[in-house]
């Protein structure tokens, strides 16, 4: 077996591993597609197994920076992995993931995270409950009225300011996973998913990603400060004709304020040091319920997942 970065010209062959693996579906191949036009794709950190010259299995590792404790964290996202089945059990999942830590440290990760098996991922280094999901219940109707935003389609233009959306909405948040500042990673590639910009006097004051199956469940809510958080509450609240709204918050968002927010961690949400130190401190001070356990947001082409 041989483990070495991808070419274009695997591409196909990936795609392949990836349908074959997952049941026959192809969300998984679309997934790394994606992925690869994100800016921070890294070719050295997407790998794949060759048995006899047949491309057997790959991994992809996307790098990106984590909040953690107040630093921001160089990290790789591992997902998705795949292994053919004419090919699993003879440890090439495995050598995937420790070839592609080693590749990741020495670009600089300080750790990887996934959401993944609880059992098998942990026998290299990942630890359980490393994070969490996170969740605001906000009463709508006990919100002070304000005044109305304007609604409309996110832009490139708007780049700029949706990174400072985010920052002050989500910088104070543990394993928030800063986005690109590339359009890619504001808008969904399901159709079913819509980005919104709100405006306040011609000034980017918000932005959501909301599922037509969840209006009053949002994917994404940033705000500029509390009475933007407010109106666009009201605003989706409307439109989805309730009361009450479920926000991915996290109690150190910046608009956790709106209502009562908490976070609940799950076996599966998975992390690992890539370099001595990087995770423990972290991960004491939430065993310790001396600080909430931190939360991602994905990237958009998990959508699609």
């Amino acid at each position: 077996m041989r483990v070495r970065p991808e070419t274009a010209a695997d591409y196909a062959a990936v795609a392949r591993v990836h349908v074959r693996a997952f049941g026959d579906r192809a969300d998984e191949a679309v997934i790394v597609a994606l992925l690869r036009q994100r800016a921070s794709y890294t070719p050295g950190l997407s790998l794949v197994a060759e048995v006899d010259g047949v491309i057997a299995g790959h991994v992809l590792f996307t790098p990106g920076i984590l909040p953690l404790m107040g630093q921001a964290v160089p990290a790789v996202l591992l997902a998705p992995l795949a292994v053919d089945p004419a090919f699993q059990r003879r440890g090439i999942g495995g050598a995937l993931i420790e070839a592609g830590h080693e590749a990741a440290r020495q670009h600089g990760a300080a750790l990887s995270l996934l959401l993944g098996h609880p059992e098998y991922y942990p026998r290299f280094g990942y630890q359980v409950q490393s994070y969490g999901i996170a969740r605001c219940v906000v009463d709508v109707a006990a919100l002070p009225a304000t005044g109305p935003l304007t609604a409309r389609k996110p832009a490139a233009a708007d780049l700029p300011a949706l990174m400072r959306l985010w920052e002050h909405e989500e910088g104070a948040v543990d394993f928030s996973l800063r986005p690109d500042a590339a359009l890619l990673d504001w808008l969904s590639p399901n159709p079913l998913i819509t980005a919104t910009v709100y405006e306040r006097g011609g000034s980017v004051v918000g932005f959501t990603r909301i599922h037509q199956a969840a209006p009053a469940e949002p994917r994404l809510l940033l705000a500029a400060d509390v009475s933007a958080a407010q109106a666009m509450a009201h605003a989706i609240a409307s439109s989805a004709a309730v009361q009450s709204l479920t926000l991915p918050l996290h109690p150190a968002s910046a608009s956790a304020a709106l209502g009562t927010a908490a976070v609940r961690t799950f076996d599966p949400a998975l992390a690992a040091e890539l370099i001595p130190g990087a995770l423990g401190g972290y991960l004491a001070g939430v065993r310790a319920g001396q600080r909430p356990p931190g939360r991602p947001l994905w990237p958009t082409a998990f959508d699609l997942a």
